[in-house]
């Protein structure tokens, strides 16, 4: 169960106009297939301005692109979180709109056209002429209702020679001879929320994962960077503004094409994988009532999504008592357990030297719990296992404080704000939860700056975070 980054604008358009069709099915290549897409995150390409018989040169266009990317760190150390399909939508004619009306048009390099392309797409958007924007969004949404429903990430191919692309919700790149570097720039904006490091205009300057209005070493959001990694608080540019905003970096793919990302931004990418999903695929035992006679009760974390190289730490505890780590199985001697209750989990936090976040195993973790009752009789009887998933973000944060979790069965949770000395604060959240995943957002900014914990308690596991409060 994971949250699907549903495009809300395209969900109204589908639901608010009249006779709209949304069954229009294409052809969907595989280009990789890691597990269930209720599981795994996906990645799905569209073609805009490809022909009936361009097909094939797009599957490999979106093969190459995305082949690109996940050559790239972050993405290469977690590409086995990821599904990845190539919807082959067919336009009546080929290539991009290119009206010529923007302000900044001063070639004719890049003629005018007008093809009928079925998503849109077309040069001089926002008065702007490298700025690529898929504009028919009723097609776009159709497609996507129809062909691949699962998505969390949409990547459109424009087919055109000249270069252009655009972030936000839809990442989208022509197929310009930068067009590899391009895709990884704009999903850089679309997936991880990421802002340009070069000075795009007034309107973006507002606070991202890398930009803000704050100085202090001490208080910058990648504060735990400052000093390595040629990272630094550096000032944006050309006077204005501008002048008042600050990046980690000064050569980071979010500025300039060609370069990696920065590690500030590499970390913002694996923060929105571990947004996304649980890495725990499946387990052993799942049903709610084992009745056991064996000597040893096994319990096995049978399918795990992996980074690349493993940086899962995995952590067994028997009634909050370490008893083995990283083990993906563990083995319980009935005759050492006296008649009684006891509980099982498994936990598991990445621990990837790519990520300095402050208290990470209380923001990001995962685990499951087996209740065992041992009887008089020796029998062991597992009952009311639990997957568990929870994510806490935007960490600082200045207004709302965003609680996400993932529930394989309905439970009881108990959500407390405290100080870091555990005076309670107050109680954001007492509820029954059924299974399914549940996003709570909290008014926070009535705190005084400081760093504060948030304390969950859900069935029979407990777990502090931290959150820093601007």
């Amino acid at each position: 169960m994971k949250t699907l980054r549903i495009l809300t604008f395209l969900l109204l358009i589908l639901t608010g106009l009249p006779g709209v069709s949304i069954a229009q099915i294409f052809e969907v290549d595989t280009i990789q297939l890691r597990g269930s897409t209720d599981k795994f995150i996906n990645i799905v390409v569209l073609g805009d301005g490809y022909t009936a018989d361009q097909q094939d040169v797009f599957s490999e266009d979106a093969k190459s692109l995305t082949s690109y990317l996940f050559q790239q760190k972050p993405w290469v150390n977690y590409v086995d979180y990821f599904n990845i399909f190539a919807v082959r939508v067919i336009s009546a004619e080929s290539g991009a709109k290119h009206p010529n009306t923007a302000s900044d048009c001063s070639s004719a390099s890049v003629p005018v056209s007008n093809p009928n392309n079925f998503l849109g797409c077309t040069f001089d958007a926002y008065n702007i002429h490298r700025l690529l924007v898929p504009f028919n969004f009723t097609n776009i949404a159709g497609v996507l209702a129809a062909n691949a429903a699962d998505y969390d990430q949409v990547l459109i191919i424009a087919n055109s020679p000249y270069y252009g692309g655009s972030g936000g919700s839809l990442a989208t790149s022509s197929k310009a001879s930068s067009s590899n570097e391009i895709v990884a720039h704009e999903i850089g904006h679309s997936f991880a929320d990421l802002a340009d490091e070069y000075f795009a205009g007034n309107q973006y300057l507002v606070e991202r994962p890398n930009m803000t209005k704050e100085t202090d070493p001490g208080l910058v959001k990648w504060k735990n960077w400052v000093g390595t990694d040629n990272i630094g608080i550096n000032q944006y540019c050309c006077g204005g503004n501008s002048a008042s905003w600050y990046k980690p970096s000064t050569g980071c793919k979010m500025q300039f094409l060609g370069p990696d990302f920065c590690a500030v931004c590499t970390q913002q990418i694996i923060e929105s994988i571990h947004d996304l999903v649980n890495p725990i695929v499946a387990y052993e035992p799942i049903d709610l009532d084992v009745a056991s006679s064996e000597d040893f009760l096994n319990f096995k974390l049978s399918e795990l999504m992996k980074p690349i190289p493993n940086t899962l730490n995995i952590k067994w505890d028997l009634d909050g008592v370490s008893v083995a780590e990283n083990l993906d199985s563990f083995q319980i001697d009935q005759s050492k357990l006296q008649s009684g209750e006891y509980f099982l989990t498994a936990t598991i936090i990445d621990t990837s030297s790519l990520l300095r976040v402050d208290n990470h195993s209380g923001i990001h973790y995962s685990n499951v719990t087996w209740t065992i009752n041992k009887t008089s009789t020796g029998t062991g009887i597992l009952s009311a296992n639990n997957q568990i998933s929870c994510n806490i973000y935007p960490n600082p944060t200045s207004s709302q404080l965003r609680i996400e979790l993932d529930i394989a069965q309905r439970s009881s949770v108990s959500i407390n704000l405290s100080s870091l000395n555990g005076q309670l604060i107050r109680n954001l959240l007492s509820a029954k939860l059924e299974a399914d995943k549940h996003i709570f957002e909290f008014n926070v900014e009535d705190l005084a700056s400081g760093i504060y914990q948030i304390q969950l308690t859900l069935g029979n596991t407990n777990q502090v975070a931290q959150f820093i409060k601007q």
